[in-house]
């Protein structure tokens, strides 16, 4: 979803291009079959890349250009229809506003996580705990920035100078209109936002504290980088994924790892009862699924979903461990 998918929000500086990858180096794809559908390939994603390393465009373009559809969580441009569905959503009414509804931060502490993200401080306030921390780190990595319409209200663009890299879901949906092949949605930006909306209050108001504790030096429990999961990814190291995504991290709080674990099974969720109801999709196929990489392990993951479906998986080829140095951190 965007920004918003990301449960892997990040602390991530742009790089310099890394040199071409070794021969063995691939990232990870798992294959579904199943009688009488096409055969999917399932590819985990990061919704942002902390380089531009170049063996990402080249495995991506490999992949897509066998398949016959791409299959993606959402759309990765947002419409005007949708900047307005996330205030309607996202957005308390005028007169409300977040520090009403966070217990753990005064409202001089939240105008200081406004304040050392570059967020505009009044709309700030008005966003619910979830947009807020979204909206934190994503104008803090200079992916968006707020502009005004003219009418003192502020919304969404995207930035022209990221200090992060687009992610895998964006060059794909890039690469499947540049070869004029079909391409699927699992999931409305309404379903999206309204997955953030119904989140535990006590999970929104972790995830907005851990942004903020972030933007002045601190170190949340429970965060990673994009550069763990980028090298992970590159070299498919599924073990690595697995450990990044579904770890609990020493110190961190039941609502903070319920964050991200409930976006990862509700999200899920929706993907596979979009997939049932468009009949695991049609065509001879392959047709490439790529999703975000915590959507791929735990008991209620995407595979445990397509095999309770009746797919036979075949597991990828677990490279050698690449893992995160025990002390490299950012948010999952």
């Amino acid at each position: 979803m965007l920004l918003f998918t990301a449960a892997n929000m990040v602390r991530a500086q742009p790089q310099t291009p890394l040199p071409g990858p070794p021969a063995d180096d691939h990232p990870p794809v798992w294959i579904a079959r199943s009688p009488g559908h096409p055969t999917l390939i399932l590819l985990p994603t990061i919704h942002a890349l902390a380089s531009d390393d170049p063996r990402v465009n080249a495995a991506l373009a490999e992949l897509a250009n066998g398949v016959q559809a791409i299959v993606l969580e959402t759309h990765t441009q947002p419409t005007p229809e949708d900047t307005q569905m996330v205030r309607r959503i996202g957005f308390y009414p005028a007169n409300d506003n977040l520090s009403n509804h966070v217990s753990s931060m005064t409202a001089e502490s939240l105008a200081r996580c406004a304040r050392e993200s570059g967020a505009d401080i009044r709309t700030f306030f008005q966003t619910k705990p979830w947009l807020a921390g979204f909206a934190a780190e994503a104008v803090r990595l200079h992916q968006w920035r707020w502009v005004s319409d003219g009418r003192q209200r502020a919304h969404f663009v995207k930035d022209a100078s990221p200090q992060v890299f687009a992610g895998i879901d964006e060059r794909l949906e890039t690469l499947a209109r540049h070869r004029q092949i079909p391409l699927i949605y699992l999931e409305t930006m309404e379903q999206g936002m309204q997955l953030f909306d119904e989140m535990p209050a006590d999970d929104q108001e972790a995830f907005l504290q851990g942004v903020c504790m972030g933007l002045h030096g601190g170190k949340a429990p429970g965060e990673v980088s994009y550069e763990s999961f980028q090298a992970a990814w590159a070299a498919g190291d599924v073990a690595a994924l697995e450990r990044l995504a579904n770890t609990r991290y020493p110190g961190e709080s039941d609502a903070h790892y319920d964050f991200s674990q409930y976006l990862f099974v509700r999200g899920t969720d929706i993907f596979a009862a979009t997939m049932a109801q468009d009949g695991y999709f049609y065509g001879k196929g392959p047709i490439l699924v790529a999703v975000g990489a915590g959507h791929f392990f735990g008991e209620h993951s995407l595979l445990a979903h397509l095999r309770d479906a009746g797919y036979t998986i075949t597991s990828p080829v677990t490279a050698q461990p690449h893992g995160a140095p025990p002390n490299e951190v950012a948010v999952r």
